[in-house]
């Protein structure tokens, strides 16, 4: 038997038998029989947290079923659906997610369940947006949850273990538009003495660097453009210029895996780092993730710098980026 591998082929899923099932009650009926039986999502996740020693369900088969209540400002889909088929049905729609994270090829319910966060000083993770789960349980019964429900938050972020989560219900607003810059010269000195500056400097903002070089290598910088505002790059400060590439390595298979820099587009291209019709990472390219809270950030980021070129031999960027609660 071929067994599957996640993206990065780092790991191998041991389960003996992945489903496709094209419909709710076919999940039903797989969860009813199965001992031992969990959901797959974008196979994203570097270990075997998705993994089972049963059985695995693959729900691409179901189709997202988009219900927007523009009432409610909420958008049902399937938990299968990815981000970047999400993101472009509601702007066409007129609608937008609040967040995104850089891949928007990763599914709606593994990103929530894994905590997945995208960036922002005044943005909560993606799975803040939650407002629902719809999930089948080890009885093959449908139950909903809702926000303010007891044990809500738990159960959105609980790794899938406590049953198959088929719908999603997210909040969504207005959609808008959006561009990204990228800039350079960020003096690390200046970077430690005034990091919430330089983190608040847009709607969302990301560091892509090395540790051991003179500055931060590029500042990225996504600006939420209101109706009418002209398409303006934001004012760097910091002794910061406007970078001609948005990376040091920027070869042309590196840009093409990014959304377009510099001029303005909607939020659906402009708010997720990468393309969602391009394969976003080369292959046996892994990833590991560090949380620390704000007040301890410059000095985490200080004491990388004293390792830095120990760090960067092992590396091909880092990225630093921040989120509300």
């Amino acid at each position: 038997m071929t067994r599957e591998h996640n993206w990065a082929d780092n790991y191998t899923f041991s389960a003996g038998r992945i489903h496709r099932p094209a419909s709710v009650d076919e999940v039903r009926r797989l969860v009813a029989r199965s001992p031992r039986i969990r959901a797959i999502g974008a196979r994203h996740s570097f270990n075997g947290v998705a993994d089972s020693p049963g059985e695995l369900v693959d729900l691409r088969d179901i189709d997202p079923g988009f219900l927007i209540d523009p009432e409610r400002r909420t958008v049902t889909v399937g938990a299968a659906t990815n981000y970047g088929v999400l993101a472009a049905h509601l702007q066409r729609m007129g609608w937008a997610l609040h967040n995104m994270a850089s891949l928007p090829h990763v599914s709606v319910a593994g990103a929530i369940a894994t905590g997945t966060h995208g960036s922002g000083d005044r943005l909560g993770n993606l799975a803040t947006a939650v407002e629902a789960l719809e999930i089948v349980c080890a009885t093959g019964d449908v139950m909903t949850i809702r926000r303010g429900d007891p044990g809500f938050d738990g159960a959105v972020v609980a790794l899938g273990v406590l049953g198959i989560v088929t719908r999603v219900t997210l909040d969504i607003e207005p959609a808008f538009s959006m561009r990204q810059d990228a800039f350079e010269g960020l003096a690390w000195a200046a970077l430690l003495a005034d990091l919430d500056a330089v983190m608040s400097a847009g709607y969302s903002v990301s560091l892509m660097t090395s540790w051991s070089g003179p500055t931060v290598s590029r500042w990225w910088i996504k600006t939420r453009l209101e109706e009418g505002a002209p398409d303006a790059m934001p004012v760097a400060r910091l002794g910061t210029a406007a970078a001609a590439q948005p990376s040091l390595r920027a070869t042309p298979e590196v840009i093409q895996r990014l959304n377009p820099f510099g001029v303005a587009g909607p939020w659906s291209e402009r708010l997720a780092h990468f393309r969602p019709d391009v394969e976003p990472n080369p292959a046996y390219h892994l990833q590991s993730e560090y949380m620390v809270p704000r007040t301890r950030a410059a000095t985490a980021i200080a004491r990388l710098r004293d390792i830095g070129e120990r760090i960067d031999r092992l590396l091909w960027a880092t990225e630093i980026r921040s989120i509300t609660k």
